[in-house]
């Protein structure tokens, strides 16, 4: 297979004859030498074949440049020096490798790596790979004609900051967008470096819009095409269809006779990359936002400005206000939406604003003006800016807007002194009416700034939204959060800033600022969460340091009572830093109820009022003098150091509705001293009736730390703790100094009580414990509270050998659940533990363990007979007893009544729903034995071989000897039996004289034997109601029937003896005839009726001697009555 592009051998035979012709000896056709002179003819002929050997040379080697490859080396170094011949020598191009061959749409050349670089300047243009289409003709010629030009992944330099934003404000930003459009021209132009470009596609393009600002902002992903069209006209578009990042621009170039017709329309097109460059010369961020619009202009040929116009659509717009970098950034101003429309005035050389509209969440104006470009040497741009229907949104919730009907602006720009001079400034309104003045100098690091501001009498909420944010950021900003009403009567204020003051950074110098205002009837606030203070007139003064308002007279409201304030001053005395410190001071007197509000809230320092506290609930009257320190500038997020407060108060009338049980503090009087973060207080008052007095102090904790206790001391009678809610069981004689301490600072810390109890008489407070009044005592215990339970620790109650200690636990709701008495020593020789738990069933669990105890108060409270069983129940009567109860109890001595003592107690006993389910007891009483068990119907036995000692013991009766007894009772009341066996009855008066009365007296002595007795009985609340008892002996018998009230401590029983029992009883035996004679069954032919009444420690005995002569039926009429009403009337005797 023969070579590519290599002749075949027959054409290179013809070729080498024709070739070799002009080479060869000339002959004669005779074959003579031909002669040397050349003639016409042959002259002719060398002509035309030198010709066309140059022809066929020129043809070969384009033929060779068309269809051979070059090697990189010989194109590479042509292509660059092509390049850079068009571009000028301000430009360096470099390519790494090149190769030109003829491709389907005639010759390309491919370069790798291009690169082009300003000289000694950074590279502005790079692509790994560049496709151009070649002119071949131009390759003859020695020149790189390129058609069309495709181009991947390029990295463009825009170089725009370094063009524009180097520009001087003064007169080199004009110079330099007539250099940017001289590059364009350059480049595309018809003699520029592109001129004969047809075509350019570039494909995935980095636009380095402002790489060297302060932040760098690429257009990543861009497309452009340039096409050319008839006449010179070229189109240039640029795009991205990048789903985050989609926008269009389109500039169309057209000549129209000796002008150029430009047209530029832009879609969605981004602001910061371009506003970068001035946006970093400011000190600011770039300017947010999207634009579209359209703009047309025609260019002479002398390339002035004959004609233009446009609109320009903005939307989602924020202007950043410049700072320096260790200033915090002041709030950025937004728009929604911008309507612009410009047009050209050629005539006047003017920049023409159409009607034109902007709107956003801080307000909305309509506006319209012009700008006029210099008209002689001197380079002075002047400006008008009319604004109409101005409406500025409010600063603060509940304010209304501003409007303003009219704002007229004139300024002027010298570019050459570089002086921007705002002549008038006139804002209108119905509320407001302001004039400013101004003038910025740009020199130095930054700008020279001079501003002078005065107003007419106007409301608070117009000078907040007519105040820039950027002068005195610090102190407008606490105008807008702490000013929420009045009227400024008089404002102006004056700035003169020098020049390099805001390049620094930090204050503006002493003397740059001074602002004044008068204001009168506002409403005002040191710092957000303190109480607004109203009817406020005075006058603030701030300069660029510091800030002074002084107020006359104000007020603060209450929910109940209206606090006046005098003398007041806020002071800032340096306003510098991000979180300038104030000082307000004033004095007040009123109303107690805003005062208790603030110091609730927290506003103003730690809370002196104890944890959980109600402020509301209280009221009174103070007087102070009161200094607050603040930190200004702190987020709500984060409030920054604690506020420093300093008063002294003196507070009276005070009443703190239901401080305890529902009872309030009453006519309280208190001296308040705060302090550096030190609070003292102290007072009195009384609390139900009792003089309470209340202190509060620091001290140290176990960290170290100061911790406030508030310590308040109760002096209360009996009846003054039964009116607070205190159950006090017994009698209390004297009043108890109670004294409560507890921690402020800690929420739920427990509370500790302890009294002297010296000055007191205390009886039953415990059963058993009895202290006279003058003999040393003490009560002490700590209460915990929490949502489920209140605990009752450490409790202990002393007096001489008198000792209970332990801990109780009650419910939410104050019900009892338990008590652990480790030491249960309530009365002299007592040692012993008691256990108590109540269940949430109802159950009730009893434990009493010891050696001895003295079971005296236990009876007298379960038979209510005693102060504490009697205080314990409305009305009197016996506590009620626990429906389910079990009750365990090992004595060694449980001690009683009249001298006798159980010994060996071992008790078990078991109720449910008033029934005795279980019982097992046993003991030794007197000569036997004693023992509890288990009765029919849920009731309790107890028997024994010594009923005279049961009934010592019991404080029933105490002139019984022996005897056999057996009881059957419930312990919630209910009908019982009493059967009594084989017992004698000493030294009773009443029956030695009911024998004599009766004749039944034959000398037994003082005792009187009895065979059986039987009594029946219903027990409950404390009182035995004897239904029946019938007593029978060999001397004597007896029928009674009465009621024992041992709540009151009172007996009245009536009753009949019965001498010689045995023969008298069959009389009442004898069907109605015994009725008649013997007066019932237990009665007889012959009786004395008798009554018994008094105290039932101590009861007495009357018989009637006369009722002995009547019988049975006609002694009814002799008998007592149970309340004594007939006592008067009959002959008795007293025994």
């Amino acid at each position: 297979m023969p070579e590519p592009n290599v002749p075949p051998p027959r054409a290179r035979a013809v070729a080498t004859q024709w070739l070799g012709r002009p080479f060869r000896a000339r002959t004669r056709p005779d074959g003579s030498p031909a002669s040397p002179v050349i003639t016409i003819r042959r002259g002719v002929r060398l002509a035309a074949g030198g010709a066309a050997g140059v022809v066929i040379v020129l043809l070969a080697v384009w033929l060779a440049i068309l269809y051979m490859p070059l090697p990189a080396s010989q194109v590479a170094p042509r292509v660059a020096a092509a390049l850079q011949e068009r571009l000028g020598p301000d430009y360096v191009v470099s390519v790494a490798d090149a190769e030109l061959h003829r491709g389907g749409e005639g010759v390309e050349l491919r370069l790798v790596d291009l690169a082009i670089a300003r000289k000694d300047g950074p590279v502005v243009a790079e692509a790994p790979r560049v496709e151009l289409r070649v002119d071949g003709m131009s390759l003859l010629t020695g020149s790189v004609v390129v058609r069309s030009v495709h181009v991947t992944n390029p990295r463009l330099d825009m170089q725009f900051d370094a063009a524009f934003g180097g520009a001087s404000v003064r007169a080199d930003l004009p110079r330099r967008i007539h250099d940017g459009v001289v590059d364009l021209d350059r480049l595309l132009g018809r003699d520029g470096a592109a001129g004969a470009l047809e075509e350019v596609d570039v494909t995935g393009a980095t636009l380095l819009v402002a790489p060297r600002s302060r932040a760098p902002l690429n257009l990543d992903g861009v497309d452009l095409r340039l096409t050319r069209a008839e006449g010179g006209a070229f189109s240039l578009t640029a795009s991205s269809a990048r789903a985050a990042e989609r926008w269009t621009t389109a500039v169309t170039v057209k000549p129209e006779g000796d002008a150029r017709l430009i047209d530029l329309g832009f879609e969605n097109v981004d602001l910061a990359p371009y506003s970068a460059p001035f946006a970093a010369k400011a000190g600011a961020a770039p300017l947010k936002g999207r634009v579209s619009g359209h703009l047309s202009a025609r260019i002479g040929a002398d390339g002035a400005l004959r004609a233009g116009g446009g609109r320009l659509a903005g939307r989602a717009l924020q202007i950043a206000t410049p700072s320096a970098p260790t200033d915090p950034a002041l709030p950025a101003i937004e728009f929604d939406a911008l309507q612009l429309a410009v047009a050209w005035d050629p005539s006047a050389g003017a920049l023409v604003i159409e009607p034109s509209r902007i709107a956003g969440r801080g307000g909305q104006m309509s506006f319209s003006g012009r700008i006029a470009a210099p008209a002689g040497d001197r380079p002075l741009w002047t400006s008008t800016l009319e604004g109409r229907d101005v409406l500025l949104a409010a600063e603060s919730g509940g304010e209304p807007p501003l409007r303003l009907d009219r704002i007229s602006i004139d300024a002027t720009f010298d570019a050459a002194a570089g002086v921007f001079e705002l002549s008038k400034a006139q804002f209108l309104g119905p509320t407001a009416k302001a004039a400013m003045t101004g003038l910025v100098r740009f020199e130095g690091d930054s700008p020279a700034i001079r501003l002078g501001l005065v107003s007419e009498p106007m409301p608070a909420s117009a000078l907040k939204r007519m105040w820039p944010f950027f002068m005195a950021p610090a102190a407008r900003s606490w105008v807008v959060e702490n000013v929420s009403g009045g009227t400024v009567d008089e404002l102006s204020l004056s700035l003169d800033v020098p020049s390099g003051a805001l390049a620094r950074g930090g204050p503006l110098p002493d003397g740059s600022l001074a602002l004044a205002v008068m204001f009168s009837n506002a409403t005002l606030r040191g710092k957000p969460g303190l109480p607004w203070i109203e009817g406020a007139g005075g006058r603030v003064d701030a300069s660029a340091r510091q800030v002074t308002a002084a107020i006359g007279d104000a007020y603060v409201s209450g929910a109940k009572d209206t606090l006046r304030l005098s003398a007041v001053r806020f002071d800032a005395p340096d306003i510098t830093p991000s979180n300038p410190r104030a000082t307000v001071t004033f004095k007040a007197d009123g109303g107690i109820d805003p005062v208790m509000m603030l110091l609730a809230s927290g506003a103003a320092g730690a809370n002196p009022l104890p944890a959980g506290f109600d402020a509301s609930k209280v009221s009174g009257r103070v007087t102070a003098d009161v200094s607050v320190g603040v930190d200004l500038g702190h987020p709500p997020a984060a409030p920054g150091p604690g506020t420093a407060v300093a008063v002294k108060a003196t507070l009276s009338d005070v009443t703190i509705a239901s401080v305890f049980a529902g009872r309030a503090f009453e006519n309280g009087a208190f001296r308040i001293n705060v302090a550096n973060g030190k609070t003292d207080l102290s007072g009195k008052g009384q609390i139900g009736g009792a003089p309470t007095t209340i202190v509060v102090a620091e001290k140290p904790s176990t960290d170290g730390a100061l911790k406030r206790e508030l310590t308040a001391t109760l002096t209360a009678d009996a009846g003054d703790l039964t009116r607070l809610g205190f159950d006090v069981p017994g009698t209390l004689r004297g009043a108890v100094p109670l004294e409560a301490s507890m921690s402020i600072d800690e929420p739920g810390a427990p509370i500790s009580l302890s009294a002297d109890l010296k000055t007191v008489g205390i009886d039953g407070v415990v059963p058993g414990f009895r202290k006279p009044v003058g003999q040393p005592g003490r009560l002490a215990f700590t209460i915990d509270k929490s949502a489920d339970k209140t605990t009752v620790r450490n409790f202990a109650i002393e007096s001489g050998d008198r000792s209970v200690r332990g801990a109780l636990t009650f419910g939410p709701k104050g019900e009892f659940l338990s008590a652990t008495l480790p030491i249960y020593r309530p009365g002299p020789g007592d040692d012993a533990r008691v256990e108590i738990e109540k269940a949430r069933t109802g159950s009730t669990k009893v434990l009493v363990q010891g050696a001895s105890l003295d079971l005296k108060p236990l009876l007298d409270a379960f038979r209510g007979k005693s102060a504490a069983a009697r205080a314990s129940t409305s009305g009197g009567g016996a506590p009620a007893m626990p429906k389910t109860l079990d009750v365990t109890a090992k004595l060694g001595t449980g001690l009683g009544y009249g001298g006798e003592a159980l010994a060996g107690l071992d008790l078990k006993l078991a109720m449910r729903d008033g029934k005795i389910t279980d019982a097992d007891g046993s003991a030794r009483l007197g000569a036997g034995a004693i023992r509890l068990a288990t009765a029919e119907d849920g009731r309790l036995r107890l028997t024994g071989q010594d009923a005279g000692a049961f009934f010592r013991l019991a404080d029933l009766y105490g002139r019984i000897d022996g005897g056999v007894f057996d009881l059957r009772a419930s312990l919630v009341g209910g009908p019982g039996l009493l059967r009594m066996r084989d017992f004698a009855v000493r030294n009773e008066d009443a029956l030695v004289r009911a024998r004599q009365s009766t004749g039944a007296d034959r000398g037994g002595g003082s005792a009187t034997r009895f065979d059986r007795l039987r009594i029946a009985f219903v027990e409950g609340g404390g009182k035995i109601d004897v239904k029946e008892a019938a007593l029978t002996g060999p001397q004597l018998g007896a029928t009674l029937e009465g009621l024992v009230d041992y709540s009151a401590d009172k007996v009245s029983m009536v009753g009949t003896f019965v001498p010689a029992y045995a023969l008298n009883n069959l009389f009442a035996r004898v069907p109605i005839l015994g009725a008649l004679l013997g007066g019932g069954e237990h009665g007889g032919l012959v009786g004395v009726t008798f009554q018994v009444t008094g105290r039932t420690g101590a009861p007495v005995v009357t018989i009637n001697p006369v009722s002995a002569v009547a019988p049975g039926f006609l002694r009814k009429m002799f008998e007592f009555r149970q309340d004594g009403g007939d006592a008067a009337r009959a002959p008795a005797t007293q025994q």
